[in-house]
Formats: C-alpha cells, sequence, structure tokens
C-alpha cells in the first residue's frame, strides 16, 4: 500500500531524491558544454589576430586547426564577413603583406572551415543580450545575434567592452575558450584510455577466444581452463619471494594507473571550468528558435524536419510551430538545403576571383 508521504508527494515518495531545478540547469549546462563541435562565432576584431599568426607560422590558428578536427565548428554572419572582408586590405597593410597575399590566405584557408548565416531582423532580436550589445555598438549587433542564439558558444572576438552583455569580460576569453574545449577533449581521451589499460588483456582473450571458437569449436573452452588452472598452479609454485614480487609489481602498476586517471580528471574538471567561464552562456530560457539553431550547428549532417524535430529536447518540441515552413522560409540565407528536404545552418561563402582584382566579395 502507498505510505501516507508518498500520496501527499504525488506518489514520488521522499521528495529529496527529486533533483533540484538548480541541479538540473547545472546538470544540463555542463552536459551542453562537452557536446561536440562547440559552437564558435567569428568576429572581425579576432580575424586580424588570427592572420597574423597564420602568416607568423605559416600554419592555421588553433581555433581553425579546432574547426578541421571537427572539436568545434565555426560560423559568421554574413553582415560580420562582409565588414572583414572591407578591411582585409588595411590588414595587409598593418601586417606588411600584399593585399592579394592576404585576400587569398583567407579565400583559400579560412573561408571553407566558416559556415556562413545572414539573421533576418527578427531572429536577431529574440535574445535581450543581442540587443543590449546593439545599444553599445550597432556594428557588432549581427555577430552579438548569432552567438545568442547559438549559446553556449564560443565567441572569437578580443572586443569585450560591446560584448559584455554576453559575459566576454576579457579580450582573450574567445581564445581561452577554445583552448579549453581542446584541453578538455585530451583529458577525456586520456581518461578513456587509462580507464581501457585493465580490461584489454581481457579483450584480448575474448577476441582470441571467439577466433578459436570458430576455428575448432567447443574445444576452446577446455583448453581455455586449463590454461587458467595452469597459471594458477605455476603462481603457487613460485617461491615466497618472487610470489612477493609479482604483488609488488601488480600494486606498482595499479598505483600508477590511479596516479594517472587522477591527473587527467583534473584536466577534464579544470578545462570544463575554465570552458565555462568563457564561453557564452545559454539563454533563460532557451526559445525554440534556439533550440533549432543549436541542433542544427552540432549536426555532423544534414537534417530532415522529422529527425530534426524527434532530437529536440522534449521541453521545447511541444512548442515547435510548423518547423518544415520555418527551414524553407528561411532558406537560402539562415538554412542550406543541402538535399530535398535535409537541411544545415549556414552556408560557405565563395569568394570569386576576377580578372582585374584580387577580390570580388559576391556570395557564393
Amino acid at each position: 500500500m502507498e505510505s501516507a508521504a508518498g500520496s501527499a508527494n504525488g506518489g514520488y515518495g521522499n521528495t529529496r531524491s527529486r533533483p533540484s531545478p538548480e541541479l538540473l540547469n547545472y546538470a544540463r549546462r555542463l552536459r551542453e558544454l562537452r557536446e561536440e563541435p562547440m559552437p564558435a562565432v567569428l568576429d572581425t576584431s579576432c580575424v586580424r589576430t588570427g592572420l597574423h599568426n597564420h602568416l607568423a607560422t605559416g600554419s592555421l590558428p588553433a581555433s581553425l586547426q579546432a574547426v578541421a578536427d571537427r572539436t568545434i565548428r565555426l560560423f559568421m554572419e554574413l553582415e560580420t564577413l562582409r565588414e572583414t572582408l572591407r578591411k582585409l586590405p588595411e590588414f595587409a597593410s598593418q601586417l606588411s603583406v600584399p593585399p592579394s597575399e592576404l585576400n587569398r590566405i583567407f579565400a583559400d584557408d579560412w573561408l571553407p572551415l566558416i559556415s556562413v548565416v545572414s539573421l533576418p531582423p527578427e531572429l536577431r532580436a529574440l535574445d535581450d543580450r543581442a540587443v543590449a550589445v546593439r545599444d553599445l555598438d550597432a556594428d557588432d549587433y549581427p555577430t552579438a545575434a548569432l552567438a545568442a542564439l547559438l549559446s553556449p558558444c564560443i565567441l572569437l572576438t578580443h572586443n569585450h567592452r560591446h560584448f559584455q552583455p554576453l559575459g566576454v569580460r576579457m579580450p582573450s576569453q574567445g581564445v581561452d575558450a577554445v583552448f579549453a574545449v581542446m584541453d578538455l577533449k585530451i583529458g577525456e581521451t586520456q581518461v578513456q584510455a587509462i580507464a581501457m589499460v585493465p580490461v584489454a588483456p581481457v579483450v584480448a582473450t575474448a577476441a582470441t577466444v571467439q577466433w578459436a571458437w570458430e576455428k575448432i569449436g567447443p574445444v576452446t573452452l577446455l583448453i581455455l581452463a586449463v590454461l587458467v588452472v595452469g597459471g594458477i598452479e605455476l603462481y603457487r609454485r613460485q617461491p615466497a619471494e618472487r610470489k612477493q614480487r609479482i604483488r609488488s609489481v601488480a600494486a606498482d602498476a595499479g598505483h600508477f594507473l590511479l596516479e594517472e586517471s587522477a591527473k587527467a580528471c583534473t584536466k577534464v574538471q579544470q578545462a570544463e571550468s575554465l570552458l565555462g567561464a568563457c564561453a557564452v552562456p545559454a539563454p533563460e530560457p532557451r526559445s525554440v528558435t534556439s533550440a533549432v539553431f543549436r541542433e542544427l550547428a552540432m549536426a555532423h549532417d544534414s537534417m530532415s524536419a522529422q529527425r530534426l524535430y524527434d532530437e529536440l529536447d522534449g521541453s521545447v518540441r511541444a512548442s515547435v510551430p510548423r518547423l518544415r515552413s520555418f527551414l524553407h522560409a528561411n532558406k537560402p540565407s539562415v538554412f542550406l538545403e543541402v538535399r530535398r528536404g535535409s537541411f544545415a545552418l549556414g552556408a560557405p561563402y565563395v569568394i570569386r576571383r576576377a580578372a582585374t582584382s584580387p577580390v570580388d566579395t559576391s556570395s557564393g
């Protein structure tokens, strides 16, 4: 029979067993920070620094390397991209390189890694934080609106003054977030690798047994039993000193694995903490449009309207009005129909080279 306490609590029993809304929100924020690829938004103020590092080292900056590795996915608002293209000759002069060379680097090495989105006015104003950035500087409004819709995300900008409403407090915050994402991935890989070490012999044995079973059948079990019993008997016949040495080596190996596991877990926690401090926080509450944007931003392939609907969180799914119509109404400026009925967020931007000038900034 249901207890009185259980009845009073709607059948849930002790209310302390139910997580609080604050704990659920914290768990959700933590899960979103670990999702890959992590969305990132590029601002013009970060392009010049990235191009300077590119020229100095001869390789892509860390943020674009992370895009190539599919650790993050990089977006840029169309107005911001056009502003960047207008400023490339100025950057070339500051960096003492021919404009044609800087144009080539940006067009050939950078743009293929960037998805470009052109937000209509009604979508820019959905997040109050973006509107607050607009009030500080209208030129930063498109970037702020895109970052707000994709948040939690990385905002690659050195302009910490105008982007304060989005939680940007330091010029290096976006780059720090990129390194935090990379450290988080490395740390998690190390934790998984260390966890696999003790089970590796078991996995190898299981694979060997399966192979032998396929070759010689049930006799495999008899052979395995003989090997196990033989190993135990061999250990028992060892002198006490050698037994102690075997136990000591095993203990040292276990202690080493524990230490390395603790180091890797600490690295993950530190990277997670840094990323949480540097990333643009998630909106509270998240709008349906933001949920759609973020789901597509993290997708490894284009998605149909039905698949996108199925992937949305249950808290917003019921509020999705005519998703297919929304996707079609905002193509190709926001959503690219990769193939019939399958959509991606953003589209490539192609700079067409003309015979009379280094670049022609027309959209591809």
